[in-house]
């Protein structure tokens, strides 16, 4: 059986851990390649090999334009915002 798994970032740590579907491993790591050799040295095939850190720079700068759920008024919001920040969501708008 082969044994996958995702390299994560830590939002509050900005460390890498190695990510198992909805479980994460204890230990953090400073780089995304010292995560990745982790990962390969106990047997995981890792899902990806972009680091996920660029990938999020990368889209941090661009917005997308969505209608406000309440106003109808079409708001400009970071391409990177969680639903429970998107105005045009309902979670956004359920208390």
């Amino acid at each position: 059986m082969i044994k996958t798994c995702s390299i994560r970032v830590s939002a509050l740590t900005r460390k890498y851990y190695i990510g198992f579907g909805a479980a994460r491993s204890t230990s953090e790591y400073k780089t995304f390649a010292g995560a990745l050799r982790a990962a390969t040295n106990k047997g995981y095939v890792v899902d990806s090999t972009v680091d996920p850190m660029i990938e999020f720079a990368k889209n941090d700068k661009r917005t997308k334009i969505v209608e406000n759920l309440m106003s109808g008024r079409l708001v400009r919001i970071p391409v990177n915002t969680p639903e429970c920040s998107d105005p045009s969501t309902e979670t956004y708008w359920s208390s």
